[in-house]
């Protein structure tokens, strides 16, 4: 586990603006960046100042095992456009940047 300072409250919601960026409730943007390790894939958010630019539409987004939207649901968890559970593994401040490490849980 990643050692850092606290965070405070995750974003609520998290949409999709273009490929990598997405836009909380407040409208400040994050960078995501899927990872993969043992079969197990992870979505790293870094809320980083990046200009909001043109949202794109979802069918003018390219495939991506990243869903669309992500909302915060019951305890440490997130729910995705598509009905998948994401477990937050930490949400800290890391060098002055909050960062999100979210796990997606197996379906069943």
């Amino acid at each position: 586990m990643a050692e850092g300072g606290h965070a405070g409250t995750p974003p609520v919601r998290l949409w999709v603006r273009r490929v990598g960026v997405y836009c909380d409730e407040h409208r400040k943007t994050w960078l995501v960046a899927a990872e993969e390790e043992e079969g197990m894939l992870r979505a790293r958010i870094q809320r980083v100042q990046v200009p909001l630019g043109e949202a794109l539409r979802p069918s003018q987004l390219p495939p991506s095992r990243l869903p669309h939207m992500w909302q915060l649901s019951q305890g440490e968890q997130y729910r995705d456009s598509n009905s998948r559970v994401w477990e937050i593994e930490h949400h800290l401040m890391l060098g002055g940047v909050e960062e999100l490490l979210l796990k997606l849980v197996p379906g069943d």
